[in-house]
């Protein structure tokens, strides 16, 4: 699930001082948010803190660099960013997205859950809050509440694409295959032949015994994305299921160079050889 962040794209000046500064100031913020925009996060964590130097007290600066210091893995920096944000402007409670995504990449579900409750008060029409919600309780194994919170996201907004398809994952692990599909092909509907989608419904297709769906299904996701680790190594689970073993061996091992964490891939390799 890719984040949805806020970020700050004009600067706005709300105080008194030397005009030459601001300027400097402006052209410094515009620059660091192209660099943000272009995905040069380390230029624009630079940028950012060159901003603060010359006016500490630039929210935006601290909501962007919390946005850049994010996308690097620098967590504690970005929270800490996104607190400074959180205290100076306690009325600006779309900051609670971004800490939220933030505290849900450090593990701490709780402090997660927190700022979701208040935005859930404060935005209880939106999607997006309770599709969160349920993509942390599905990084703690909760399968049940977090379907319960993808049918809310899904009750509010019915093309919300992204809980459709964290809803076929959820009933997948509870091993409701049927309601795992639906799920899946609603999210097909909204977005033809996602592969991320077409990926987890061969899985639920390997789950139902219908081999060769399963392995056309795959099929396409890997034509639309080349040498994807975990698209291979489950092409490569559904060929051990189809007694194909070499060509089982030759995509698990190709997907365990691409990642060789990949603690899946190990799995079936062990699997295999257990077939062998």
């Amino acid at each position: 699930m890719r984040p949805y962040l806020v970020l700050a794209i004009i600067l706005l000046f709300t105080s008194c001082g030397p005009n030459n500064k601001q300027n400097r100031i402006k052209k410094t913020f515009e620059s660091a948010t192209q660099k943000l925009n272009d995905a040069y996060y380390e230029d624009a964590i630079a940028l950012y803190s060159k901003v603060l130097e010359m006016d500490h007290e630039i929210v935006d600066a601290h909501l962007n660099r919390g946005v850049a210091y994010y996308e690097t893995g620098h967590y504690a920096l970005a929270l800490a960013d996104y607190n400074q944000v959180r205290q100076v402007r306690p009325d600006f409670d779309d900051v609670l997205f971004n800490r939220a995504y933030t505290y849900l990449a450090m593990e701490r579900y709780d402090m997660a859950l927190s700022d979701l409750n208040v935005l859930k008060k404060l935005h209880p029409d939106t999607a997006l809050v309770y599709s969160i919600e349920g993509y942390v309780y599905g990084q703690q194994e909760k399968y049940v509440q977090a379907k319960n919170s993808f049918e809310s996201a899904i009750a509010k907004d019915n093309k919300h694409f992204d809980s459709w398809t964290n809803l076929g994952v959820m009933n997948y692990h509870l091993k409701a295959y049927e309601e795992a599909e639906e799920a899946f092909n609603s999210a097909l509907n909204i977005r033809n032949n996602a592969p991320e989608v077409l990926n987890p419904i061969s899985l639920v297709y390997l789950a139902q015994g219908k081999l060769e769906l399963a392995d056309s299904v795959i099929d396409v996701a890997i034509g639309i994305v080349k040498d994807q680790p975990y698209f291979l190594n489950n092409k490569g689970l559904i060929q051990i299921h189809l007694g194909n073993y070499e060509l089982a061996d030759s995509l698990i091992v190709r997907s365990l160079q691409l990642d060789s964490t990949n603690a899946l891939a190990k799995e079936n390799l062990a699997l295999l050889k257990s077939k062998l």
